[in-house]
């Protein structure tokens, strides 16, 4: 066999491949093209039948656009790269024999018996030459290009032409709509077009707690009857609720709707028609809160008490006493003022607007309230009412013990006065308060407490050798009382008096007979109750008798 026949043999096995290799390329691009329309008419779906029409980020395309990407190389590799096959005589050679069975397996066997091969000398060459010229005599006459059916690719060339024609179609028609799809899958933060067009929205707001929330929204195009709001808790995962927003009648293509009661932040977004809106949050500024309290109480000098503190709003503090608050709030205010009653004051705040100070004088019970404005928006927020309730200091105790009741005297009587006095932060002074005769009262101070919170006192007083009383002579009568004064600054009004015992000066003789009648009037009542006593004592006797004879023996 001459070399130029064995060329001609392995030209057209190397022809043969190529045409394999073309119909490798066709299917695969078509597939690919295939591919890639679908995943452009899957993705558009998802962003503007999805992202789009929910709200969604418009970034959210550069994922898709990833996850698009991922697929197409996958699917390139798959009906494409994978196939591609380098020259190989025995895998084209194979190739003929499946067109050409009458080969008997001959130019499989010349492609693999090449006198190059490095196993030639357990093969006779003889055999060898032989068996190659009958398989280039066998081969002469074949067509190698019946190993490739381009007529298999007419339905897919159907498919993807026709694909790509409606796709080109719908670019062409929806243009915009395709447009602003490849600017998503960019990253772009654009918007398909819609029949109606949201041109603005009422946005961040920022409302007082307890007030309404107007939110409103204006649009363009086609207008609907009605627009839509949806609304959800800031921060929730809660479905979001929908509802009406009223048309304006008289400026067209205005949407309102007023949210009452809101305690917390709202996030919500509008629709109308086809367009809805970014979402938006309505911020509640709740009112100002006190989050510390401390209440320094600083006592009257005279009650002698060291300065305490209290956390408490609500107070009761002893008649006197200088109160001075220092409060912490939040969030920070701009301006606090404290009502006492029709009077009105600011409170003293810091630089960071959190932190007030103020001082009351507590001489009689009141209540107070605060009016804060908040720095942000400067919204006036009135706050609960608080009492501060006044202790009056009372005015000291004071009982006379003796002498018990009204007697007579004579001159030489020691009176002897015993007195027993208390007061709850201290007593000061007593005096004996006397009358002689009906006549002009006179003070005489017969004791100084030093702030002793109770005290019994005795005092004797001689009639006849004491300068104020040794001038008096029977008959007389000496009216006496004792007073008794607390440490308050106004110690003028500060006393009380305790019950008021005669005293009648009489002569001796008249003094003895009442002392007689008065001790036979104190043996009688003794008498009497010594034969009570008695008698009490026989009828207990007797019951005792008379329940002993009932026993059953």
């Amino acid at each position: 066999m001459d070399e130029k026949q064995q060329t001609s043999i392995e030209s057209k096995l190397r022809w043969a491949w190529h045409q394999e290799r073309r119909y490798t390329h066709i299917r695969g691009a078509f597939r690919t093209l295939i591919w890639l329309i679908a995943l452009l008419a899957i993705g558009f779906i998802i962003d503007w039948g999805l992202f789009a029409k929910a709200g969604l980020r418009a970034n959210l395309g550069v994922i898709l656009l990833v996850v698009s990407a991922g697929i197409m190389a996958w699917a390139l590799w798959y009906e494409w790269l994978r196939h591609l096959k380098p020259f190989d005589p025995v895998h084209v050679s194979l190739a003929v024999e499946r067109r050409h069975s009458g080969l008997n397996s001959l130019l499989v066997s010349y492609a693999q018996l090449d006198p190059t091969n490095s196993d030639k000398a357990t093969v006779s060459p003889e055999l060898i030459a032989a068996m190659r010229d009958q398989a280039v005599v066998q081969a002469r006459p074949l067509d190698f290009r019946k190993i490739v059916d381009f007529g298999q690719l007419k339905n897919l060339l159907l498919v993807g032409v026709g694909m790509l024609l409606l796709f080109t179609v719908l670019s062409i028609r929806w243009s915009e709509h395709v447009n602003v799809f490849f600017k998503r899958l960019a990253g772009g933060n654009v918007r398909y077009p819609t029949q109606t067009q949201l041109k603005s929205v009422s946005g961040n707001l920022t409302v007082r707690v307890g007030d309404a929330a107007i939110l409103s929204a204006k649009a363009g195009g086609v207008l609907p009857p009605e627009g839509r709001l949806f609304t959800r808790p800031a921060g929730s995962n809660t479905p979001w609720k929908e509802l009406p927003m009223k048309a304006d009648a008289e400026q067209g293509g205005s949407y309102t709707r007023e949210i009452k009661g809101l305690t917390g932040d709202l996030r919500y977004y509008v629709r109308v028609g086809d367009d809805r809106s970014e979402e938006h949050v309505v911020r509640i500024l709740t009112a100002p809160q006190v989050t510390a309290t401390k209440v320094t109480l600083e006592y009257p000098k005279y009650m002698n008490k060291v300065a305490g503190s209290s956390d408490q709003l609500n107070l009761e503090v002893p008649e006197g006493t200088t109160l001075r608050w220092s409060l912490t709030c939040t969030p920070p205010v701009k301006r606090c003022e404290v009502i006492v009653g029709e009077r009105t004051f600011d409170a003293k705040l810091d630089a960071s607007g959190t932190k007030l100070d103020f001082e009351l004088p507590a001489k009689e019970a009141f209540k107070y309230t605060f009016r804060w404005t908040e720095r942000e928006k400067e919204f006036k927020y009135d706050d609960v009412q608080y009492a501060v309730k006044v202790l009056p200091d009372s005015l000291p105790e004071v009982e006379l013990l003796r002498p018990a009741a009204n007697g007579l005297a004579t001159v030489k009587k020691n009176l002897k006065i015993n007195v027993r006095a208390s007061d709850d932060y201290g007593l000061s002074k007593a005096w004996l308060i006397y009358t002689i005769n009906s006549g002009k009262e006179e003070r005489l101070e017969i004791k100084d407490f030093q702030g002793a919170a109770a005290q019994e006192l005795t005092h004797e007083v001689k009639l006849n050798t004491h300068e104020k009383f040794k001038g008096v002579k029977a008959p007389a009568k000496i009216d006496i009382a004792i007073e008794v004064a607390d440490l308050h600054p106004d110690g003028a009004k500060r006393v009380r008096r305790s019950a008021t015992r005669v005293l009648t000066i009489v002569e001796p003789e008249a003094y003895l007979e009442w002392y007689k009648a008065e001790l036979a009037a104190q043996t009688e009542e003794l008498k009497r109750s010594r034969d009570a006593e008695m008698t009490s004592s026989t009828q207990v006797k007797a019951i005792k008798a008379q329940e002993t004879d009932q026993k059953p023996k």
